[in-house]
């Protein structure tokens, strides 16, 4: 009797006998090492979840002014790293690399690079970019390409992730064809609306020849130097993070002048959904709340709530619905319909047991976040606006509020909805990108829905839509089985590590 099908192994029961790959993932920021948004998420994500399905996986990045290789433990590799900055061996810099090691078994490399990296902020402050940001990320993504010749096993594929990586395909296709023939070069847009875009006298920091320094190379359709470009151009394979949002890239008013391109790229375009990390992100594992809970446990989302009022100095009202956000405070965002439609809403409020309390987290322009303390102001009883970024508080409001808004312009996939459901914490999100492909509204889909969508984008639209899940919070008998169906949603990892892994052995060629 052949038993061997129920015998489970990290190579049986993932990859079914296929082949083991060497993965190099590229990223400028990686939770919990560096972290402006949800790419450091992904980026900390998606490498270990393919470690767990059997592959060699490796992450780069660089080290940043905050990170102290003594405190993390790091250890020092031997021999320095030489990175050229002009043609393949001219104008070298040694840099030093340090490594560290996941429980998952993925091997962290930091770039230690403190001419580029040794200063506050990972790309700016104060809302303005560093001046020589060009040369920053041009030299890491060098860098990147270094390290994988340096690897004593043959690397399949190195993995970029947006503009900061932009130029590791060109570098290792123009400098290394040869060392690089059996490597397939990976491109992830997490958000298109980034593209590294320089003035052109910039170019001289690539250290590239001078043929990349035309239309249809490195410089775009208005005659600037654009990372990102160059990637879509020179990378074997192109994905995004949602299918809805590699659709609306290809448009457009989505495209942000790159619709063109990547159309003629869509052959080699993929959207794979995000997924989320739930041994970080729910409830019944979470370290940053006061009380754990489960679908089983769920009056601990009442205690979390009413603590979370009582430390914010609002009124503890457990019939009032809690509306929560944790966003960037942006114009993608959607923030320019927020102060008009709570406005609006808290404004007709005749009894002070109608309505909802709403507390807002999130790191945008002083202008933006001035707007928003205006209805803390005026509504004291109920809005709170907490300005900055603050990992323990968002997930207090994850696991606190009984909705979550999310009403961006656009959104290539989004995290905090799929956090959200996980917290039967119901989302009220606009129909876009990943919140179109994660969010079922329960009017549409009164059997399977998970939360409340609108589709045009103004604030009559979101306040439509805040009405719409304030009228069913009211009705127990039918809010609680929307929570449970939304906590049931599962958006790990696993489904899109798979999908991962089957576009990079597609596009490898046949081992012989």
């Amino acid at each position: 009797m052949d038993l061997s099908r129920y015998i489970k192994t990290r190579d049986t029961d993932s990859q079914l006998g296929r082949r083991r790959l060497n993965v190099l993932f590229a990223s400028s920021e990686v939770a919990p090492f560096s972290k402006t948004g949800g790419l450091a998420d992904v980026a900390a994500s998606l490498p270990q979840a393919l470690a767990r399905r059997g592959h060699n996986v490796s992450i780069v990045t660089p080290l940043y002014k905050h990170l102290d290789p003594k405190a993390m433990r790091l250890s020092r590799r031997l021999a320095p790293l030489e990175v050229p900055r002009k043609s393949k061996n001219q104008s070298k810099v040694e840099v030093t690399v340090w490594e560290s090691r996941l429980d998952s078994g993925v091997r962290v490399f930091f770039i230690d690079a403190p001419q580029y990296f040794d200063r506050d902020g990972l790309y700016g402050y104060d809302d303005q970019s560093f001046e020589d940001n060009a040369e920053r990320f041009a030299f890491f993504s060098r860098a990147v390409v270094e390290l994988a010749l340096t690897s004593p096993m043959s690397i399949d594929i190195i993995h970029s992730n947006d503009w900061h990586t932009g130029l590791v395909p060109i570098y290792g296709k123009h400098y290394y064809a040869e060392e690089f023939a059996n490597t397939r070069f990976v491109m992830t847009i997490h958000n298109l609306a980034f593209q590294g875009k320089f003035d052109a006298t910039s170019f001289k920091a690539t250290g590239l020849p001078r043929k990349y320094n035309a239309s249809g190379e490195l410089l775009d359709d208005e005659g600037q130097l654009n990372y990102l470009a160059g990637a879509l151009r020179y990378a074997d394979l192109i994905t995004t993070v949602s299918p809805t949002y590699a659709r609306e890239i290809q448009r457009k008013k989505n495209g942000f002048g790159l619709h063109e391109l990547l159309q003629e790229r869509k052959d080699d375009l993929e959207g794979v959904l995000n997924g989320a990390d739930y041994g970080v992100w729910s409830p019944d594992v979470d370290r940053f709340i006061e009380v754990r809970y489960s679908v089983e446990t769920l009056n601990g989302k009442r205690q979390n709530k009413a603590h979370l009022q009582h430390s914010l100095g609002l009124p503890v009202r457990p019939t009032l619905p809690l509306v929560g956000m944790v966003s960037r405070l942006t114009e993608q965002k959607g923030v320019d319909l927020l102060v008009p439609a709570i406005r609006s809403l808290l404004t007709e409020l005749k009894d002070e047991r109608e309505g909802f309390q709403v507390i807002i987290l999130g790191d945008g322009p002083d202008k933006v976040v001035k707007e928003l303390k205006q209805l803390e102001d005026q509504f004291p009883n109920r809005a709170r606006i907490i300005a900055g970024y603050d990992e323990a508080m968002a997930h207090r409001i994850q696991a606190s509020a009984d909705m979550l808004l999310i009403p961006s312009r656009f959104e290539p996939c989004g995290l905090t909805q799929i956090y959200a459901m996980r917290y039967g914490t119901v989302p009220v999100v606009h129909a876009t990108g990943g919140l179109a492909d994660t969010v079922v509204d329960l009017r549409d889909d009164p059997e399977n829905g998970t939360g409340f969508v609108f589709t045009e984008h103004n604030a009559d639209a979101l306040a439509g839509a805040i009405e719409r899940a304030g009228a069913a919070y009211r009705n127990y008998r039918k809010w609680r089985p929307l929570m449970i169906r939304a906590m049931g949603k599962d958006f790990s990892w696993r489904e899109s590590a798979m999908r991962y892994e089957e576009l990079f052995l597609d596009a490898l060629p046949e081992q012989n």
